[in-house]
């Protein structure tokens, strides 16, 4: 990615924190060893976190704008 804008990097940040989770949880920091379905979930995880904080930005700017509009819920 060419120069990520600040929600990009924000989303980059939770989405290394959610790989670093996993490498924790599965307890081998080798990725040599790592089989092909370790492989693929570790991706899953981390272009998942990326993808839920964007999610997550975006709620959040719609919440702001309807309650500034004043049809927040």
């Amino acid at each position: 990615m060419v120069d990520p804008n600040p929600i990009e990097l924000a989303a980059m940040r939770q989405a290394g924190a959610r790989g670093g989770e996993y490498i924790d949880a599965l307890g081998r920091t080798d990725m040599a060893t790592w089989s092909a379905p370790e492989w693929t979930a570790f991706i899953e995880v981390i272009c998942g976190g990326y993808v839920d904080a964007l999610i997550d930005q975006q709620i959040a700017a719609n919440d702001a704008t309807r309650k500034v509009m004043g049809t927040h819920p």
